[in-house]
């Protein structure tokens, strides 16, 4: 297993070709917090899409019935396993961790 934290010039790129990346796979999105505790997003879904827009400096991850946001994201993550994405960290502004894996 590979983890990468990917640099912010990277970010629009990545989220663009993500659901390439992991077609035909569930997602699983959790944030995980001190101030809120652990709690489950999406327990399985799949991805229908993500986008990093740089002008508002949010993350949106859709998947079918809800599209998460993730405000001034600080740092992105990646983890592969044989060259497969199969999780995605992102820590927010009040380093908040939301966690996406990919099955």
């Amino acid at each position: 297993m590979g983890l990468k934290v990917l640099p912010k010039s990277d970010w629009p790129a990545c989220f663009s070709e993500l659901h390439k990346e992991v077609e035909g796979k569930e997602v699983k999105i959790e944030i995980l917090g001190q101030t809120l505790g652990d709690q489950v997003l999406v327990r399985s879904a799949k991805l229908i899409g993500a986008t990093y827009e740089p002008k508002e400096d949010a993350l949106e991850i859709s998947v079918k019935g809800i599209t998460h946001v993730v405000d001034r994201p600080q740092k992105i993550s990646i983890l592969q396993e044989n060259g497969t994405i199969v999780a995605i960290d992102v820590i927010d502004i009040g380093d908040r961790r939301q966690l996406m894996t990919f099955a």
